[in-house]
């Protein structure tokens, strides 16, 4: 009997317990330089998002940002983290959705979460946009000493080293061969990455990117399934693909693998939107690639 009630006790100050431990908290900043509840936001504009979280007394352990439109929810940001109180800046692009709820989640370490969300609506007067389409970008790989390994969009320049640090600003794309583990197996990875892929890869072939000023970071839609036809490339004219062709929760700092015949929708550090078509991809450092870029302008 002395038992039974032990085990009463223990549940029931547990429960107890439970009920006194006190939510997260979680607040989205709405002075002029973020997009407020209701907003009308035409097609690829900004949306953006100012994040305050506070702990309670139990660190945040997890954050996440879903999209809920037309009775389907996707998610754009799941992060971990372990801090008492968080502070953040987020910057999105206005999709296709009529109307989208965005919806903001902490989740503390005793799993207890709180959330709040606000409704944005496509500016019904919105219009696709035009594009850029550069129909041979030859780069060259790392240890390439004729052809530059450095790419600005915006202009359609590739530069070699010197060059490109004097153009930070515009330097979008670059590219390396290394052979990297799949499965256990080392193969041949010529990679798309970006001055702002700091923890490896671009800093471990173009040391030097520690010296500059303008890192530049854009992220590559990895999935091995984008549902984009080379149809599809082909017969676009204007930037309504290349929008819904890039799922940002996807969007990571390098493409590896990226051989012929491969399509890759990745974003800019700036926002805009693009494809990329690869038409040749060598699997030696001294190699190029080349490839058909179509980008927002």
């Amino acid at each position: 009997m002395m038992g039974l009630l032990g085990i009463t006790i223990v549940l029931f100050a547990s429960c107890e317990k439970d009920e006194d431990r006190e939510r997260p908290g979680i607040v989205l900043l709405t002075n002029e330089n973020y997009t407020t509840d209701g907003s009308v936001v035409e097609i690829g504009n900004p949306l953006k998002f100012g994040i305050e979280a506070l702990g309670n007394g139990a660190n945040i352990t997890n954050f996440t940002i879903r999209i809920l439109s037309s009775g389907q929810t996707r998610t754009v940001l799941d992060t971990g983290l372990n801090s008492a109180n968080f502070s953040v800046n987020k910057t999105f692009f206005q999709g296709v959705e009529d109307t989208a709820e965005w919806v903001f989640t902490v989740m503390d370490k005793n799993r207890l979460n709180a959330s709040t969300s606000i409704i944005i609506y496509k500016d019904p007067n919105s219009t696709f946009g035009g594009i850029n389409h550069y129909t041979s970008v030859v780069m060259g790989m790392n240890e390439n000493t004729q052809i530059g390994h450095f790419f600005a969009p915006s202009s359609a320049n590739v530069w070699m080293l010197d060059t490109a640090v004097m153009n930070q600003e515009l330097v979008d794309i670059l590219v390396y061969f290394k052979m990297t583990e799949e499965n256990g197996v080392l193969k041949p990875s010529p990679t798309f990455s970006s001055p702002g892929e700091t923890d490896d890869g671009a800093f471990e072939f173009y040391p030097s990117l520690a010296d500059w000023e303008m890192l530049n970071f854009t992220k590559y839609d990895i999935r091995a399934e984008n549902f984009v036809t080379n149809q599809a490339f082909d017969a676009a004219q204007n930037d309504s693909l290349l929008i819904v062709s890039y799922d940002d929760v996807w969007g990571k700092r390098k493409y590896k693998w990226a051989n012929a015949g491969i399509i890759i929708p990745f974003m800019t550090n700036q926002g805009k939107k693009g494809l990329i078509r690869v038409t040749q991809s060598d699997h030696f450092a001294t190699g190029i690639i080349e490839f058909e870029m179509k980008i927002q302008i």
